[in-house]
């Protein structure tokens, strides 16, 4: 029985070589119906399955990193009605490009490699491939995109086609990071020279660099004992990338210590501004620390306090000695 059965398999095998070498000769006529007939009868169609690693990209791509690496599966079988004798006559390999098809304008994708060679089998062969993903500075945070990959195999067969080729696409759905970052300029320089009795004011224009909305959180650091300071607790700058204004100016106000007398200090105001992402405050940058001096110079008057007090005193002095004047007057 098992005779009977190889006999047969080598007879398909015999005929199918029969027929790819009738096919492949030059042929100034159109093949008759036999071997039409038996061009359907070993006729096989490649079937493919790509399948992505979706942990991979669950989490949002930050914009301006390393190429971000998706791994892909290609899987590939051949079905037919006598697709275990095809595969084994042809001893040969699938050819199939990989390419990205289509991808957002704000990134750069591809596919390494982009040939890839699978056996011609009638079961399942898997092979590896990695599609490359470049997020540009001007892609919108949260946006959502899209990569379609194409898998494209070629035909096997020369005039009679044996193997059609394969086509199939493959979606790689993917969120745009977050990045916070700011661009800082003190217009009028990090130091002031100012009378005891005089503020410092300092502005300090901040601009959007990043790809969101931003919301930037204020806070003094450090202060000399005895002065005060004033400066927006947050502001929110637009995004340039969706046509808002990204740039404000804020001001930071020092004012020292107010004491009689001649005064010759110098005092360090730290402040630190905070990015956030106003879609999602979980998201932040790193705090943006900077440092202003304030010298406080010249010689400070009493203030309106003092002066009433002296000139109580002053008051309580003469009507003391007005009263004593008289008591004497009077003893006389």
């Amino acid at each position: 029985m098992f005779r009977g059965v190889r006999y047969i398999k080598i007879s398909f095998i015999l005929s199918i070589l029969l027929f790819s070498t009738l096919a492949n000769a030059p042929q100034e006529a159109e093949a008759g119906p036999i071997l039409k007939n038996l061009a359907k009868l070993y006729r096989c169609e490649p079937k493919f399955k790509v399948e992505y690693d979706k942990t991979v990209v669950q989490n949002p791509i930050t914009p301006l990193d390393k190429p971000y690496e998706i791994p892909i599966e290609i899987s590939c079988v051949i079905n037919g009605l006598l697709a275990d004798i095809v595969a084994e006559v042809y001893d040969d390999k699938f050819f199939v490009d990989l390419y990205v098809d289509s991808a957002p304008e704000w990134c750069i994708a591809t596919v390494d490699p982009p040939l890839i060679e699978i056996p011609i089998s009638s079961e399942w062969i898997t092979t590896n491939a990695t599609v490359s993903l470049t997020i540009k500075e001007n892609a919108p945070a949260f946006e959502e995109g899209i990569l379609q990959v194409r898998v494209k195999s070629r035909s096997i067969g020369m005039q009679q086609t044996i193997i059609p080729e394969g086509n199939i696409s493959l979606e790689i759905p993917f969120t745009v990071g977050y990045i916070p970052i700011l661009g800082i300029n003190v217009t009028n320089g990090y130091y002031r020279v100012i009378d005891p009795y005089e503020t410092a004011f300092f502005e300090i224009t901040i601009s959007n660099l990043g790809n969101g909305k931003t919301e930037v959180s204020s806070e003094i650091t450090q202060l000399p004992e005895g002065w005060t300071a004033e400066i927006p607790s947050n502001i929110i700058l637009g995004s340039r990338i969706i046509g808002d204004n990204p740039e404000k100016t804020i001001q930071l106000v020092v004012k020292p210590s107010y004491s009689f007398g001649y005064h010759e200090e110098q005092g360090v105001v730290k402040i630190s501004l905070t990015p956030y992402s106003l879609k999602n405050t979980s998201l932040k940058g790193e705090p943006y620390m900077l440092s202003f001096i304030v010298q406080n110079r010249g010689f400070s008057l009493p203030g309106f306090e003092g002066v009433l007090a002296l000139f109580a005193l002053i008051s309580l002095a003469f009507c003391i000695k007005t009263k004593n004047n008289s008591s004497r007057r009077k003893g006389k």
